[in-house]
């Protein structure tokens, strides 16, 4: 779903939504009237970029999330066997 060309859109991360491996970017304008946003990232060799893209074109990003960790099951704590 593509985002709306609003100035509350400013600093959120946005990525291209045609693109696989699309950039993590940050909207640095929006054109009401045009619907063109300007957003900038950094390249794999660190340098920085900037770009337009329409609109229509741009996704929010969401933040990868670490991969969890498998939880113990529920179930009856194992017994103990003690001497006499």
């Amino acid at each position: 779903m593509s985002v709306r060309a609003t100035e509350r859109l400013i600093g959120d991360v946005v990525v291209v939504t045609a693109l696989p491996n699309s950039p993590a970017m940050v909207v640095k304008a929006v054109s009401d009237e045009t619907k063109i946003i300007t957003t900038v990232w950094f390249s794999d060799c660190m340098g920085y970029q900037e770009g337009t893209f329409p609109a229509a074109a741009l996704d929010r990003g969401e933040a990868k999330k670490a991969p969890t960790t498998a939880k113990a099951t529920k179930g009856k704590k194992p017994t103990v066997k003690r001497s006499k």
